[in-house]
Formats: structure tokens, C-alpha cells, sequence
């Protein structure tokens, strides 16, 4: 798949490409110090159920799911306390029905973390939308306009919103990890192929990265954009064909690249797009040069 993409993606940033959990990054093998208390969005199936599984296996102290209904999470919760079971320290695992989008939902969220666990370490802000019929593939004018209105919605308000709810108490636990980390997309960076909509969606998901980690630097948060990698899911009415070839990543790729994000506080990549398929030795191995030149975030070309 090397040379899929131009290189302005990122998508070859390091050497080796990774498409299913190497052995280093086994979350059960990784491990988390607790307590640590992870919240993900979206989580009733695919990427993130996995990620939810694969905190759960790290020592996870508690996870706490969203998903657009209470009932759509009983698969991710039953597998979450059965990935805890290799870890030293049992999960808890709440679960709460969310509209993505919704400030309500995104206070409830914040009430129900802070009753039930008094702290939060780790938002990932999972939940996420390309589109819901065939319309989102056409050009702008044959769009519905709900396929406009969604992604925005879901994708870059509900995201914030949901920062904005659970940030005081991200802030204020004490020596937590302190880390939001935003599912993006590869698409973040085309002008084609994915709905409209949908790359511009991800594309501001980045660029409010960058402007969380910048805004409170100063107050120790880290923030992430991850890329999750291309994972053979429930595609949406009119996704190309052609593209489904492309999708060979594993679902659990992302989570266990998450974990080792978040198993020791990794400043030097607060603000940036990271991708779960790059190698992390080899990621650790450009440091300086990520540093010293400012790489992995949103410029224009002048």
C-alpha cells in the first residue's frame, strides 16, 4: 500500500507500517499505573469497542462508554471485564446512552464520571460519522443536507463539546494522565475520495488539537489527533467499491497504539496528528527532528 498516498498525508512518515498489533504493543503487556480512569465515546462497536478492550486489558481502573444507546454497549462492557481479567487490577466499566453533538448529553456525561468515579485520566473522543446515505458521494449540490449538517454536528461540535464538559475534571485529577485524544482520519487531508463534509470534519478535529494543547499547555493537558488506520467496518450506503481493498488494518490497532500514547505522559507529541500504523520505535527515533522543525500539525504550503 506504500505510495497509496501523496506524501502530504503522512501516511509514510516512518519506514514501517504496522496493520495488526505488533507484540510490543499488546495491551496486556503494556500495562497502566492506577487508578485510571479512560472515557470513550462511540464505543459500541468497531474501533471503539476495541479501544475500550484494549484499556481494559492494559490495568485500566475503569472505563466509561458512550454509545447513541445504553443497550448497543453490553457486548463492549461484557468484553471489557473479560479483557480485565489479565490485568492485576479489576475494571470497572460504565456505560451511558449519548447523542454525539448534544451539550446535554455531554453534561450527563461529565455528572455520571464524577459521581461514579471522581476522576478522569483519558477522553478519547471516539465517536464519529462519514455519512448515512449514498448522497454524501456525489458532489456538493446532489448532497442531502443532512450529510452536510452530520459530520460537522458529530464529528467537530460533538467533540468539543464533550471537551468542554469533562476538561475541569480531566484538569483537576490528581497526577492523572491529563489527555484528550481525537479520532481523525486520513481523509483529513484529501479533497476527495470520502464525502466532503466528512475530510473537513477530521480536518478541523485536527486543527482544534492543535488549539486545546496550545490553549492549556500551561495546565499540563496533552492532546492528541490519532488516526486509527483503514478498518474494513460498516460503510456507508455509496462508499467506492474499489475503496474496501484498502481497509486491511485491524479494528484493535488502534487501541494498543493509544495505550502506549498514554502509558507515560509523551508531551513531545501533544498538538500533532499521529497515525496507529506508524512504528513507535521509529516515531521516538525522529524526535528531535519533530521538534525542531514543529512536524505533524495543520500548515499551509506558502
Amino acid at each position: 500500500m506504500a505510495g497509496t498516498f501523496p506524501p502530504s498525508t503522512g501516511y509514510n512518515f516512518v519506514p514501517t507500517l504496522h496493520h495488526s498489533i505488533p507484540e510490543h504493543l499488546i495491551p496486556a503487556a503494556q500495562g497502566l499505573p492506577s487508578p485510571f480512569v479512560v472515557c470513550i465515546t462511540g464505543a459500541s462497536r468497531g474501533i471503539g469497542a476495541e479501544i475500550a478492550k484494549a484499556f481494559a486489558a492494559a490495568g485500566a481502573s475503569a472505563v466509561v462508554l458512550t454509545a447513541r444507546t445504553e443497550s448497543a454497549l453490553k457486548g463492549t462492557r461484557d468484553a471489557c471485564h473479560a479483557a480485565s481479567k489479565s490485568a492485576s487490577v479489576t475494571c470497572k466499566v460504565s456505560t451511558l446512552a449519548a447523542d454525539a453533538g448534544s451539550a446535554e448529553s455531554a453534561r450527563r456525561l461529565a455528572s455520571v464520571i464524577e459521581k461514579e468515579h471522581g476522576r478522569l485520566d483519558v477522553l478519547v473522543n471516539n465517536a464519529g460519522i462519514m455519512a448515512t446515505n449514498a448522497s454524501a458521494f456525489g458532489t456538493i449540490h446532489e448532497m442531502d443536507d443532512e450529510q452536510i449538517i452530520l459530520p460537522t454536528q458529530v464529528n467537530y461540535i460533538g467533540r468539543l463539546l464533550t471537551i468542554k464538559y469533562l476538561l475541569p475534571l480531566l484538569l483537576d485529577s490528581d497526577r492523572g494522565a491529563k489527555t484528550v485524544m481525537n479520532i481523525t482520519s486520513i481523509s483529513s487531508h484529501l479533497t476527495s475520495g470520502t464525502p466532503m463534509p466528512f475530510n473537513i470534519s477530521e480536518f478541523a478535529t485536527n486543527r482544534l488539537t492543535e488549539s486545546l494543547a496550545e490553549s492549556y499547555a500551561a495546565e499540563g493537558l496533552i492532546v492528541h489527533a490519532v488516526h486509527p488506520g483503514m478498518v474494513k467496518t460498516t460503510f456507508p450506503p455509496g462508499f467506492p467499491k474499489a475503496m474496501e481493498e484498502f481497509c486491511v488494518d485491524d479494528a484493535g490497532l488502534c487501541g494498543a497504539f493509544l495505550v502506549w500514547l498514554v502509558r507515560e505522559r509523551r508531551g513531545w507529541l501533544g498538538g500533532r496528528y499521529l497515525s496507529a500504523n506508524w512504528d513507535v520505535g521509529e516515531l521516538e527515533g525522529r524526535r528531535e527532528e519533530v521538534l525542531e522543525l514543529d512536524l505533524l500539525k495543520m500548515r499551509m504550503v506558502v
